[in-house]
């Protein structure tokens, strides 16, 4: 994971990387989708997963734009009744750019898994200046995967808390999102956290 300063900032900071692990999972695989790479303002890609595998994980990458890009949509497919099987990434411009850049999706792929499914929780929306949601797997499932999408903030909000929550003795059940407004805001904005789920 690699992350870049969207202004000049004097402080000391860092970044943190957590990996969601099992034991081996039949037929997983990584694919990708890459946008078209030019100077527009916005990015958008979707990665499907081969026909007849689901989606268990999710990743992204910004090319080109360093530090000028951020991802508000960052959403995994499907529902509490259906397993997802595809990604969507959408990115915009932080700062105006004459860059050319693009925006890759990364599903991480597998055979059906038992009981998957896609969760949600959306926050309130309104003019503040952080938010944080907690997206929960239903009992007696556990997550592989996660997501979020920010709404109505258009490039001026910015993830960096994006977190399973568990730890090395405990599998984890929910991914919390929480971002922050770049530039001061006045419209209502929202997150929305997303769970990919299966049964332990």
């Amino acid at each position: 994971m690699g992350a870049y300063e969207t202004e000049a900032f004097a402080g000391n900071w860092s970044v943190t990387a957590y990996a969601i692990c099992a034991n081996p999972v039949p037929g997983l695989v990584r694919v990708s989708t890459t946008s078209v790479s030019d100077s527009a303002d916005f990015h958008s890609t979707t990665a499907t997963c081969p026909v007849g595998k689901v989606l268990t994980g999710t990743g992204y990458e910004l090319n080109g734009v360093t530090g000028e890009g951020v991802v508000d949509d960052f959403r995994p497919k499907g529902g509490v009744a259906a397993a997802p099987t595809s990604v969507n990434v959408g990115a915009y411009e932080s700062d105006a750019t004459a860059l050319n850049w693009s925006a890759t999706a990364y599903p991480i792929c597998a055979n059906p898994l038992p009981g998957l499914v896609r969760t949600s929780t959306a926050g309130a929306s309104n003019s503040l200046d952080f938010r944080s949601v907690v997206a929960t797997c239903p009992v007696g499932k556990v997550l592989t995967g996660a997501g979020y999408e920010l709404n109505g903030v258009t490039g001026e909000g910015i993830v960096d808390d994006f977190r399973p929550n568990g730890g090395p003795a405990t599998a984890p059940t929910s991914a919390t999102s929480g971002a922050y407004e770049e530039d001061a805001y006045a419209g209502n904005w929202s997150d929305t956290a997303y769970a990919i789920c299966a049964t332990a």
